[in-house]
């Protein structure tokens, strides 16, 4: 084979990979697009009945998509209301060794205050959040501040872990439910505290933040 001949394979090949990311780039678009589409949907729904009132066939008319693509990114409304909000799920992507951040999550709640308190309002909506946002918070905890020591303290850490969750759930539904009486600065420092206090562990790393911030 001459050169040109191995270039043009070359050329080929090469254009054949550029081909294919493209192709999914495209491909990644478009999920992201009907992911929007229906997050944004849900969201309208939501602010006009309540959580509660919102069937699937709802979400799907609103969006203008068929039932099997809802369904082959979602299991159902309850999963697309907790992975269609990348705010809801932020407490859990933090890597290990570096402590929890929640000023962007309060940010987010004082942002969108009207979908939050409908929300925080319905029975079994509010439920599916506090619950979703109590696991979340304890899989971060685990994977952030567990102590690498004897089975007996991993044990009660785990105690202190569900504690934790729990009373930093109350905390935050408190405040949207009182009107948000502080900024969302304040509840991040209270919030890295109340964990630090029930965690008993005073190495637990602090958010990095300051009142002055």
């Amino acid at each position: 084979m001459n050169k040109s001949s191995k270039k043009s394979g070359n050329e080929g090949r090469d254009g054949g990979g550029d081909g294919t990311r493209t192709a999914g780039k495209i491909a990644d678009r478009r999920v992201q697009k009907t992911r929007k589409l229906l997050s944004d949907a849900l969201v309208s729904l939501i602010l006009e009945k309540g959580y509660d009132e919102v069937s699937i066939q709802d979400i799907i008319d609103r969006a203008n998509v068929g039932r099997s693509t809802f369904y082959a990114h979602y299991e159902n409304k309850e999963q697309l209301l907790l992975f269609g909000h990348e705010h809801l799920r932020a407490l859990s992507l933090r890597d290990a060794g570096r402590p929890l951040d929640f000023l962007p999550f309060y940010r987010h709640l004082a942002e969108a205050h009207e979908l939050v308190r409908k929300l925080l309002s319905a029975e079994k909506s509010e439920r599916v959040v506090t619950r979703s946002l109590e696991d979340i918070l304890q899989r971060s905890i685990c994977r952030l501040y567990a102590p690498r020591t004897a089975p007996e303290e991993g044990a009660l850490f785990m105690l202190r872990s569900e504690a934790a969750a729990a009373a930093l759930v109350r905390l935050m539904t408190g405040w949207v439910h009182k009107g948000m009486p502080c900024p969302p600065e304040r509840m991040a420092e209270e919030s890295t505290a109340l964990l630090q206090r029930v965690l008993a562990d005073e190495r637990a790393p602090a958010s990095g933040r300051t009142r002055a911030e």
